[in-house]
């Protein structure tokens, strides 16, 4: 008996049996490649979230006044040191009421140091015309020294010494103990009031220079204080001219000519155009302390997820609210530790653009 021959298997009866035994193993795997693939590029630890930092510097003015002139425009690109606006800061009667209270008070001030230095030039000529009194007295203690000096040697020779009368020779003293002793306390006394007294007065000679020097620099110190009032009155009285702190572009422009403005009000913002570093905050549970030093791997949140290797150079001392920027759908205030990265070489951000970082350091 001959075999039979096979029935053939119509085709779509073989992709039936392919969709039910093969393809949904094909389909799982595709589906774990793609999860690994996404995993590697495009998935970041929800711990840590990072922003470039954005550097800017707000130009304010100091005093009240009217914003004369506005210089720049938003977007436009500055150089340290160009004019942002101009600001007049006081009207013309109260600048000229100010201008006359200064003067008024600058002459007070300028009568009050001629009077301390008249009142010092007294003192000083005083003090000198008492020094040379005293050096007079000085001399007139010293010839009463040397007269006390004779006259305690006389005693002693009355007293020490017998007086030959007739040619007989006396055995008891001509004067008595206590006006030989009384003379010689006399001399010791004047002695030491002339020491005392030179001491006295070379001190006060040595002090007399610096008591003229002293007055001297107290009026400098007035006439400083008055020259600081008429500065101060007389930029009071001027229009400020605001500048640009950095390098960069303007970013927000607060007002316009003829707008009246306080002191401490923005007029302008000016934001760097080249961002330094990127600041990350590392969330609860921090499992790993982020050290200076530490290698790690930041992602920009483009098409083609540019990564590159960069490193940590400083690290916080506490926890630190996160910007609601950061925590996109929180609802609540979250702390952070915060950190700082540097920006690696060729890796193009944009200041306050979200960075993806990826910290894997071992132990």
């Amino acid at each position: 008996m001959e075999p039979l021959t096979p029935i053939p298997t119509p085709a779509a009866q073989r992709w039936r049996e392919f969709r039910i035994q093969a393809l949904p193993v094909l389909t799982f795997i595709a589906v774990v490649a793609c999860i690994a693939v996404l995993w590697q590029r495009y998935v970041f630890p929800s711990n840590i979230v990072a922003q470039v930092e954005v550097v800017a510097a707000t130009v304010i003015t100091t005093m009240p006044g009217t914003v004369e002139m506005v210089a720049v425009q938003r977007f436009q690109q500055v150089k340290k040191g160009d004019v942002i606006a101009i600001v007049s800061v006081a009207e013309t009667n109260l600048a000229s009421a100010e201008v006359q209270a200064a003067q008024s008070e600058a002459q007070v001030l300028r009568a009050r140091l001629e009077m301390d230095r008249f009142r010092a030039s007294q003192v000083y000529e005083q003090e000198r015309l008492t020094l040379l009194e005293q050096r007079v007295q000085l001399a007139v203690e010293k010839v009463t020294a040397q007269a006390a000096e004779t006259k305690m040697r006389l005693q002693e020779e009355l007293y020490t010494n017998s007086i030959m009368a007739n040619g007989i020779s006396s055995a008891s003293p001509l004067t008595s103990s206590n006006a030989y002793a009384l003379a010689r306390i006399e001399f010791e006394a004047s002695q030491v009031r002339i020491k005392q007294t030179e001491q006295f007065l070379n001190e006060r000679e040595r002090t007399l220079p610096r008591l003229m020097a002293e007055n001297t620099n107290t009026t400098a110190i007035l006439e400083a204080d008055v020259i600081a009032q008429i500065n101060r009155v007389s930029a009071a009285t001027t229009n400020i001219v605001l500048r640009a702190p950095i390098d960069g572009v303007v970013s927000v422009v607060s007002n316009r000519p003829g707008e009246r403005v306080m002191a401490g009000a923005p007029i302008a913002v000016v934001t760097g155009a080249k961002a330094e570093r990127i600041i990350a905050y590392m969330r609860q549970p921090i499992s790993s302390m982020p050290k200076p030093g530490d290698t790690l791997q930041v992602r920009r949140r483009t098409f083609k997820r540019q990564a590159a290797t960069a490193t940590v150079s400083d690290v916080g001392t506490q926890l630190e609210p996160i910007s609601a920027v950061l925590l996109a759908g929180a609802t609540t205030m979250d702390l952070g530790l915060p950190f700082a990265i540097t920006i690696p070489a060729n890796f193009e951000v944009v200041p306050g653009e979200l960075i993806d970082v990826i910290y894997d350091r071992k132990e």
